[in-house]
């Protein structure tokens, strides 16, 4: 199942505010973060390719501070679905139901005892540094988004108690940044993530609950899934390369910051693409030609402007690619 693009992006996005020069790892692969369509999806091989690039030599600690550049915006439908539920309750189980539209990679869940209530959540993870790293982030982002979620909501937000599932530090001043972020009383050890509340607090209502609202959002959210379980098989390698390539705007990157990108050796993608009858010059010609249309059939761009956005450097060199391909200029075509 494919995910939303967003995933990366916050990460990117926390890891460079967290100070990691995430920048230059992902230039070696060709990738620009801040010229992706945050509308675009990217299949979890891919986006497992990129992760293994950008978080090398990141230590898992620094997760905690990730995470808390993590926030509420570009969540859209789901978002508007939370906030007009009828009780936090809701809010929980409409979280977990479509747990697959947020950052999460891990499993959310929730668990009752005889008083209380937890929002609990099983990292996908814990045996490498990378996984550490990412479970780091998404904890605590998730945290935040819960305190994100009731101020958005209107509400105050309860008192709760905080499990880990990592090793407390030995060291006290590592230790007193968790206990800042998370509250004194957080524990370490646990099998999994757990945020505990009063179960009281599960119904509580919502002040922007609106059940026209959230029957049109959560259409919304159904419809989203269905896009990205569209396609559930494992990628071919000419479906990698394109996946690739389709999140790019401007100009594309070459064979060898693909194949980094993509963790396979640029003489191994040349001879295996070549044995699939194609190459990557074709495959990137292929992108290239199928943007062109997209951007020109939108009616809102300048043939200067398309020509920026597809990477060349002048609109002459754009026209003359655009005829061979089509027998017709861009400014034929849009007539």
């Amino acid at each position: 199942m494919k995910r939303s693009i967003l995933s990366l992006m916050y990460l990117v996005q926390g890891m460079r505010k967290a100070g990691i020069d995430v920048d230059q790892k992902l230039q070696s692969i060709g990738l620009r973060i801040d010229a992706l369509d945050p509308a675009s999806v990217i299949h979890p091989s891919l986006e497992w390719d990129v992760l293994k690039v950008i978080g090398q030599d990141v230590e898992p600690e620094l997760g905690l501070w990730i995470g808390q550049h993590y926030t509420l915006a570009g969540y859209g439908p789901l978002l508007m679905l939370l906030v007009t539920c009828q009780n936090i309750r809701t809010v929980l189980e409409q979280g977990i139901r479509f747990q697959r539209l947020t950052h999460l990679t891990g499993q959310l869940g929730m668990a009752l005892s005889v008083h209380e209530a937890a929002l609990c959540y099983r990292p996908q993870n814990m045996n490498t540094q990378l996984g550490l790293m990412l479970a780091q982030s998404e904890i605590s982002g998730t945290y935040k988004f819960i305190r994100d979620l009731y101020k958005m909501m209107g509400l105050s937000s309860p008192y709760i108690n905080v499990e880990l599932p990592f090793e407390q530090p030995e060291d006290l001043q590592q230790l007193q940044v968790y206990h800042q972020y998370y509250g004194s009383n957080v524990k370490f050890g646990a099998p999994l993530a757990s945020f505990w509340f009063e179960d009281s607090v599960l119904d509580v209502k919502i002040p922007s609950a609106d059940s026209i609202t959230f029957n049109l959002y959560e259409a919304k959210c159904i419809a989203e899934l269905e896009r990205l379980s569209s396609d559930e098989t494992v990628p071919s390698l000419i479906q990698r390369v394109q996946d690739y390539l389709e999140l790019q705007s401007g100009s594309m990157p070459s064979m060898a910051e693909t194949a980094s990108a993509l963790n396979v050796p640029e003489r191994t993608l040349r001879h295996q693409l070549l044995q699939l009858n194609t190459s990557y010059k074709q495959i990137r010609e292929d992108i290239i030609k199928d943007k062109a249309l997209r951007l020109m059939e939108y009616n809102e761009y300048s043939i200067e402007i398309i020509a920026e956005l597809l990477g060349y450097s002048e609109p002459a060199a754009f026209n003359h690619a655009f005829k061979r391909w089509f027998g017709r200029s861009p400014r034929q075509y849009m007539k």
